[in-house]
C-alpha cells in the first residue's frame, strides 16, 4: 500500500501542492491567533466570558451565511477570485482584531471574519481540489491538504506560546500576534495570486442558471444531498462538541492535570499528521458512504467509552483513537462524497453547503455541552452524541440504498 500511495502522491496536480503549503501557512497564522484570543479579549480588554462566547456564536452564524454565498460565487466567477477575496478578508479582520477596544468592536469584527474569511476560503479551496483531482484520488488529495493544515495548526500555538513567554505574559503581545497572523495571511494571498491557476470547468449555462439563488435551490432540492447535509451536521455536532467539552470535563470532573490535557490534545494532531494519508488511501479504495458510516461508529465508540469510563485512560482512548480516526474519515470522505453528488456546474455550491455543516454544528454544540457541564450532567453529553451518531448512521444507510439504485462512480 505504501509504494502505491507514494506513486499516487506524484500524480497530484500542482495546485494541490500549492494549496497544501497555503493551508500550512494559513493554519499557522490561525494558530498564532486562536489559542490566546479569548484570553486577550477577557483578561486584557475585560470582555465577560459569556460575551466572548457570543462573539464565537456570531462567527459561527456568519460562516454559515458565507457558505450560502461563497459556493454559488465560486461556481459563477471561479475558485481563485473567491479564494483571494477570502484571504484578503481574513487578513483585514485579523488586523482589525488587534485594534478592537471593547465588545462592540469585537462583535463586529467576529461577524465580518465569519462571513468573509475562513468559511469562504474553505469552500473555494475544496472546490479547486475537486476540480483538479480524479474522483478515485479525491480523498487522498483532501487528506494531503489537511495534513498541511494540521502541521501549521500544531506549529502556530507553539510559536505563539514561546513569543508570549518571551514577552513575560504581557497583554501587549497578543495584538502583535494578531498582526502577525494578518501579515502571514496577506502573504499567502499574494503567493496564490501569483502562482495558482483557475480550475473552474468551462461550462455553457444560461444567465438564469448562473444566478446564485437558482444554484442554491437546485442543490437544496437534491434530497440525497440533503440527507448528506443532515449526516454532516450530526457528525460535526460530535466533532465540535468534544473539542469544547473534553478539556473542561477532564479537568473539573475527572481531575486530569493540565499537562495531561495538553498531551491528549496534542496527540490528536500528531495522529492526524501521521495517519491522515493512509486513512484517505483506504477511503479512495472503497465507498465514501461506507467510510462515513465507519466514522459514525467510531464517534459512537468514543462517546460510549466516555460514558462508561471516568478516567484519563478512557479519555485518551476515546479522543486520541476513536475520535481522531472518526475525524480523519469525516473531513475527507464528507467533502469527497459531496463532490461526487454534485453536478459539475454546482460543485462549488455543494461543497460550500457541506462545509457549512461545521458552522451549524459549532453554533449550538458548545452551548449544549456548556449547559450540561454547568448542571454536572456530563453523561447526558455522551448520550446525546450517541444519538447523533445513530441518526447519522440511519441517514447513511438511506443514502447507501439510493446510491445502489442510482450509482455514482466512486461514491
Amino acid at each position: 500500500m505504501i509504494p502505491r500511495a507514494r506513486k499516487a502522491l506524484t500524480r497530484f496536480d500542482r495546485r494541490v501542492w500549492l494549496l497544501l503549503f497555503a493551508m500550512l501557512a494559513f493554519r499557522f497564522g490561525h494558530g498564532l491567533y486562536f489559542p490566546f484570543s479569548s484570553i486577550y479579549f477577557h483578561n486584557v480588554l475585560g470582555i465577560p466570558l459569556s460575551l466572548v462566547g457570543v462573539g464565537i456564536a456570531v462567527f459561527a452564524a456568519t460562516s454559515v451565511l458565507s457558505g450560502l454565498v461563497a459556493g454559488p460565487l465560486t461556481d459563477r466567477y471561479g475558485r481563485k477570485p473567491v479564494m483571494l477575496c477570502a484571504l484578503a478578508g481574513s487578513s483585514a479582520s485579523f488586523f482589525a482584531f488587534s485594534l478592537v477596544g471593547g465588545f462592540a468592536g469585537y462583535l463586529a469584527v467576529s461577524a465580518a471574519h465569519g462571513f468573509i474569511g475562513w468559511s469562504m476560503f474553505e469552500a473555494s479551496r475544496n472546490a479547486m481540489v475537486a476540480d483538479v483531482t480524479p474522483p478515485g484520488m479525491r480523498s487522498r488529495a483532501y487528506g494531503l491538504v489537511r495534513v498541511g493544515g494540521n502541521v501549521g495548526w500544531a506549529l502556530g500555538p507553539m510559536v505563539a506560546g514561546l513569543v508570549s513567554a518571551a514577552a513575560g505574559g504581557s497583554g501587549d503581545v497578543y495584538p502583535r500576534l494578531f498582526v502577525g497572523t494578518s501579515v502571514l495571511t496577506a502573504v499567502v494571498a499574494l503567493a496564490l495570486a501569483l502562482s495558482i491557476r483557475e480550475s473552474r470547468p468551462a461550462l455553457k449555462e444560461s444567465a438564469e442558471e448562473t444566478e446564485p439563488p437558482r444554484r442554491l435551490r437546485a442543490a437544496l432540492s437534491d434530497w440525497p444531498f440533503l440527507v448528506l447535509l443532515g449526516v454532516g451536521v450530526s457528525l460535526y455536532y460530535v466533532f465540535t462538541q468534544d473539542w469544547q467539552a473534553l478539556p473542561i470535563y477532564a479537568k473539573n470532573f475527572v481531575g486530569v492535570p493540565d499537562g495531561r490535557i495538553g498531551f491528549f490534545l496534542g496527540a490528536n494532531g500528531l495522529m492526524v499528521i501521521l495517519f491522515q494519508l493512509p486513512v484517505s488511501y483506504l477511503i479512495d479504495s472503497g465507498s465514501r458512504v461506507v467510510a462515513l458510516l465507519a466514522g459514525a461508529f467510531l464517534f459512537a465508540a468514543s462517546s460510549a467509552t466516555l460514558l462508561i469510563s471516568e478516567s484519563f485512560l478512557g479519555i485518551f482512548v476515546a479522543f486520541v483513537f476513536f475520535f481522531t480516526l472518526a475525524e480523519m474519515v469525516l473531513e475527507v470522505a464528507g467533502a469527497s462524497l459531496a463532490a461526487e453528488l454534485a453536478p459539475t456546474h454546482l460543485r462549488g455550491t455543494y461543497l460550500a453547503l457541506f462545509g457549512a455543516c461545521f458552522g451549524v454544528a459549532s453554533g449550538f454544540s458548545p452551548v449544549v455541552a456548556g449547559t450540561l457541564l454547568q448542571a454536572s450532567l456530563p453523561g447526558v453529553i455522551w448520550v446525546l452524541q450517541l444519538a447523533a451518531a445513530a441518526f447519522a448512521a440511519v441517514g447513511l444507510g438511506t443514502l447507501a440504498a439510493v446510491r445502489r439504485r442510482h450509482p455514482v462512480p466512486g461514491a
